[in-house]
């Protein structure tokens, strides 16, 4: 495998595609240590987490604009494409303007979130220091995608390297001075953040045209890059509302607490471990962009499930190796402990799957003809649903077990569903 030429070429975009996807999964514990030192710690951390949480949720475009960008920069009009982004920017922007400075906000904190006093206006503030965070993660993720698909991962390495110290530099800095702990986090990351994005943008600069590209009218027709972009959007919706969905169905069991916390961490330390797997599907369409045999891409993603696949079993099964991951690193104990792990080992044989469900969406995504993920993901958020409502009649003592099962049964079958329908596509050659 390391040495054959395709695979290392292969490694090169996979791993910064990776890391730069899951920074946020590293740098929130990091910037979560510094705020752990306030006076209010537990407040400090919930403010952060909420405003993240409501500025992600706005920003969903630039879940799915990286694929859109490897999929079309090679053979359109890069005056469109860029346009078509700068579009979906703009709205992020808008929603996030009319969200946090108007009397919309007081419907999220106070009936949503349920947020009140102290905690009501620190997230309130956090949010109107960083409104334009949505506007900045599309066009990173968009300049990200350029340097993706013109094989320039060194780019990718700097921007994101960068980002993630420049937000470690600043906690420290603020920190030092004793900056308002409450928006210590979210006033690093948003600065960091600017920084990023103008260093990424100057790094692909030379990218952004071809010398023969024309500006002209035609750039205001985005028909086919909205067809293109609309089920993508509505796959990462749904996504986004399942931890929302099985949190709301394990309050109805016994002992809730346990059971969301368990799933939440259990989840959440799955996501850490197959990080490399987050860039898979950014990695397979830059390579068919870039006209990489079709089998080599498919054997080089299943090599990297697999491996994942063994990690984790061995982080499961391996008493050394788990109570260094649980106990030790996360000081998990009792019966959280317990329920983690059932919710950990529940998931650890997926890596495969999601590798395969990355693939054939990837087929999907490449023939341009976006339509059947929106049935994959309806028919991934039924199979959810219908496990949920067979725990609650069922299974309620069993708060860890149902909504571990839960995420992998949905995840398993997204795989099965994207091969279906991409099952009659004609392969890259």
């Amino acid at each position: 495998m390391f040495s054959n030429k395709f695979y290392l070429i292969a490694l090169a975009i996979l791993l910064p595609t990776s890391i730069n996807l899951s920074i946020t999964q590293f740098l929130t514990p990091i910037l979560n240590a510094f705020m752990v030192r306030s006076i209010n710690p537990e407040l400090s951390i919930s403010v952060f987490s909420i405003a993240m949480s409501i500025l992600f949720l706005i920003s969903l475009p630039q879940l799915r604009v990286q694929h859109l960008t490897i999929v079309y920069f090679k053979n359109y009009s890069k005056f469109k494409i860029h346009f078509f982004v700068l579009i979906l920017a703009f709205i992020c922007l808008l929603f996030s303007a009319l969200i946090i400075f108007s009397p919309v906000i007081n419907f999220v904190l106070e009936i949503v979130f349920e947020t009140s006093g102290d905690m009501r206006k620190e997230v309130e503030n956090a949010l109107r220091i960083s409104f334009f965070i949505p506007f900045l993660l599309v066009i990173k993720m968009h300049l990200y995608a350029i340097s993706i698909v013109s094989s320039k991962s060194n780019y990718i390495w700097i921007g994101t390297i960068s980002g993630f110290i420049l937000s470690i530099f600043f906690a420290s800095f603020l920190f030092y001075l004793d900056f308002d702990k409450y928006n210590l986090g979210i006033t690093s990351y948003t600065i960091s953040s600017i920084i990023e994005t103008i260093i990424i943008l100057f790094l692909v600069r030379k990218k952004l045209f071809d010398s023969n590209d024309i500006l002209n009218k035609d750039i205001l027709n985005i028909r086919e890059l909205t067809k293109f972009f609309t089920p993508l959007l509505f796959a990462a919706f749904l996504p986004a509302f399942t931890m929302p969905a099985i949190n709301a169905c394990l309050t109805r069991f016994d002992n809730p607490e346990i059971a969301i916390s368990s799933v939440n961490l259990g989840f959440g330390i799955f996501g850490a471990v197959t990080f490399m797997i987050n860039g898979c599907q950014s990695t397979i369409l830059s390579l068919l962009a870039n006209g990489y045999k079709y089998k080599n891409i498919r054997d080089f993603s299943y090599i990297i499930g697999i491996i994942t696949l063994f990690v984790c079993l061995a982080i499961s099964w391996i008493p050394i190796l788990s109570n260094l991951i649980f106990l030790t690193i996360f000081g998990i104990k009792g019966s959280l402990l317990s329920g983690t792990m059932v919710v950990f080992r529940l998931l650890a044989f997926l890596p495969p799957f999601l590798v395969m469900e990355q693939i054939y969406v990837g087929i999907i995504m490449n023939s341009k003809s976006t339509n059947p993920i929106f049935y994959i993901n309806i028919y991934r958020f039924i199979v959810l649903i219908l496990c949920l409502s067979t725990g609650i009649l069922f299974l309620k003592s069993y708060g860890p077990t149902v909504g571990g099962a839960s995420w992998a049964l949905s995840l398993f079958f997204e795989a099965i569903f994207a091969w279906y329908f991409a099952r009659k596509i004609t392969l890259p050659s």
